[in-house]
Order: structure tokens, then C-alpha cells, then sequence
């Protein structure tokens, strides 16, 4: 009986780090590892969080992404990559609130998934974003000049990829930009 209790013990330990595991896991998918920020896994739970609260509560919740068509080759895959990522990171956290999330798509291209927003405040956030990300530019020779924002404000059920999607459509048109829309 003593072996039999042995190995129910070992087969729990066992079960107890798959469970460690499989949160790791969870976790480590969703982190872009150059910046510490999202991953497209990382932004599209977060586009799936706001839809659930879109769904329970009605809030209406939004997307920013951000692309530089003219970075650098240095900046997309060089050693200053990290920092550039970074400093793109910090400079759009500091455009959006706590509850926001801040994520890299690719090489180039940036989202942030906006909670619990007001009917129109999604203008008021890229036009900050904006400023914030035009200071940063013009300090720095990698990511050279250019930039586009666009975004979504959604106010209806729509799949998360569609969602994402339709946001970097947008970027296309948002030559300076901000281009926003909505799905209804």
C-alpha cells in the first residue's frame, strides 16, 4: 500500500509542474522578448478581453497600431533593435492608461488595445500618441521619418483577427495620420 501511496504522491508532483508548465507557457506566449511588451498572441487576448467586456457590460473598447515604413535595416534587425523597441514601448505607454495594453505586431509595426473607453475618446488618445511618438522621431537617426497611426473604436462583437485586421488596412491610408474608424 506504501508503494501505491508513493506513487499517487509522484504522480501529483508530476501534475502540479505540467500545471507550472502550462502558465509558463501561457504567459511566455503572449511576451514579445526584444521588448517586453504584447506579442500578436499578447494583443489579440487583449482584443478578446474587450470583447468579453463589450459583451457583459457594453464597453466599448479600442485599437491604435502604429507602423514605420521607413525604418531603418539597422533598427528592424541590427543591435539597436531592442532599444528601438523599447523606446517605441515606453513612448506608447505613456500615450495610454494602466488598464491599456501595448504590444509589437512585427518588426515595424505596434498596437495598443484600449479598455473602457468613451464614444470618441480613441481621437484623443492617438492624437497624444501622436505627439508622444513625433518627439521620439525626431530624437532618433534609426527610425527615420515617417510613421502611420490608425485605429478602431469597437462598438460591436466582431473576431479579435478581424478586428486586428481591419486596423492595419488602415494604417495603409494613414499618411500622416491619425486615420480612426469604427466597426459597428
Amino acid at each position: 500500500m506504501s508503494e501505491v501511496n508513493e506513487l499517487r504522491e509522484q504522480v501529483r508532483a508530476l501534475q502540479a509542474e505540467l500545471d507550472a508548465l502550462k502558465l509558463t507557457l501561457e504567459v511566455v506566449g503572449t511576451v514579445d522578448f526584444d521588448s517586453g511588451m504584447l506579442s500578436r498572441t499578447g494583443i489579440l487576448e487583449a482584443l478578446e478581453r474587450g470583447q468579453r467586456w463589450l459583451a457583459r457590460r457594453g464597453d466599448i473598447y479600442g485599437i491604435l497600431v502604429v507602423t514605420f515604413p521607413s525604418l531603418h535595416a539597422d533598427a528592424r534587425h541590427g543591435p539597436e533593435a531592442t532599444e528601438f523597441r523599447s523606446h517605441v514601448a515606453a513612448t506608447m505607454g505613456a500615450a495610454v492608461r494602466d488598464v491599456d495594453s501595448v504590444g509589437r505586431l512585427d518588426d515595424d509595426t505596434f498596437a495598443a488595445v484600449l479598455s473602457d473607453l468613451r464614444a470618441g475618446a480613441l481621437q484623443i488618445v492617438a492624437q497624444r500618441m501622436r505627439d508622444l511618438l513625433e518627439r521620439l522621431v525626431a530624437s532618433s537617426q534609426l527610425i527615420g521619418g515617417t510613421f502611420r497611426i490608425a485605429g478602431l473604436e469597437v462598438l460591436s462583437k466582431a473576431p479579435s483577427g478581424d478586428i486586428l485586421d481591419r486596423a492595419l488596412m488602415l494604417t495603409l491610408e494613414a499618411n500622416p495620420g491619425p486615420v480612426l474608424g469604427q466597426i459597428n
